[in-house]
């Protein structure tokens, strides 16, 4: 288990990390928290600051890639930033080898015995000269044009394709890869070969922050509830405290279960927000915990206190 604490001028939020982070639900505060995580990688004088365990990330061992929810490749405009980069290089490369290529070089040099006569018939009278530059591999790259077979690609065909280019890339620092949304405009088989993908740029070191609705993929997870930022590893660093604050005998089981309550029971919570229990499945000291924790998380939690006995009744009212 991993922390990540995210701070920016406005707010502070713990993330719990792994090798696959999940943020759940498609909320507007991941796509800010999304957004300043990628800034704070990729931006020279970003504002953010990342810390992990307590201690400030350096970014010049990372490298950040952010794949937005409505991720769409340029096939035909690629420049050096581009993950099609690595396309062109191989082209380049391949064509760069063949007795063709040999052929073009010899006669750019043919051609450039012109200059002079252009010079002297057409340029001459103006005081202008001109001179052919030199021709080399990288002239390739403006003679040709990429195409999908697919035609339009949509959100999940360019998610795909990048993290396709992503294995074909040579990983020479820690490389966090941001996807948005993967399942939108996608069916059950692009979400499968898209996770398979991440799986094995997962075996090679890399790391994932995945922003969706799906209940099936695996990672930490974060959830949303009232504005605030919930998790296993938050809600772990809160055991002492509890323990400490509740007036009735708890056991280590009971934490454990009111948390796997409260985390599960977060992970149903709706794009509104509304976190509903019912009672009658829930023993009273369970309830006890997951009120004391919420509070401790700044999370407000009506609940009817009048079936209690009355020093949890003055505890409520108190606390």
């Amino acid at each position: 288990m991993r922390l990540w604490q995210i701070d920016t001028w406005d707010n502070c939020v713990t993330l719990d990390m792994g090798p696959i982070t999940i943020m759940k639900g498609s909320h507007k505060t991941w796509f800010k928290i999304a957004r300043e995580i990628n800034d704070f990688f990729t931006n020279r004088v970003s504002e953010v600051k990342i810390y992990e365990d307590g201690e400030l990330i350096n970014k010049k061992d990372w490298e950040c890639l952010m794949i937005p929810f409505n991720e769409s490749l340029q096939l035909d405009k690629v420049n050096t930033k581009s993950p099609l980069q690595i396309i062109h290089e191989k082209i380049v490369e391949f064509l760069a080898a063949t007795p063709q290529y040999e052929s073009i070089l010899e006669e750019w040099e043919v051609l450039k015995e012109e200059e002079e006569i252009i010079n002297r018939t057409i340029l001459e009278k103006f005081d202008l000269q001109f001179r052919l530059k030199e021709f080399d591999e990288s002239n390739l790259k403006d003679f040709f044009i990429l195409s999908s077979y697919k035609g339009i690609l949509t959100p999940i065909d360019s998610k795909l394709l990048t993290l396709k280019l992503l294995l074909e890339k040579e990983i020479t620092k820690r490389l966090l890869i941001i996807i948005e949304l993967p399942e939108l405009y996608a069916d059950e088989q692009e979400i499968e070969e898209l996770l398979l993908i991440l799986k094995l740029l997962m075996n090679r070191g890399c790391y994932a922050i995945i922003i969706t609705t799906l209940d099936d993929v695996e990672g930490r997870s974060n959830f949303i509830l009232k504005g605030q930022v919930i998790n296993e590893a938050r809600v772990e660093m809160l055991r002492s405290k509890v323990f400490n604050t509740i007036p009735i005998p708890i056991e280590n089981e009971d934490f454990l279960k009111t948390k796997e309550l409260l985390l599960s029971s977060v992970d149903k919570v709706g794009i509104k927000g509304e976190f509903l229990l019912d009672f009658n499945d829930i023993h009273r000291t369970h309830i006890v915990v997951l009120y004391v924790i919420l509070k401790l998380l700044e999370i407000e939690w009506d609940i009817d206190f009048t079936k209690f006995p009355p020093n949890l009744k003055k505890f409520f009212a108190e606390y």
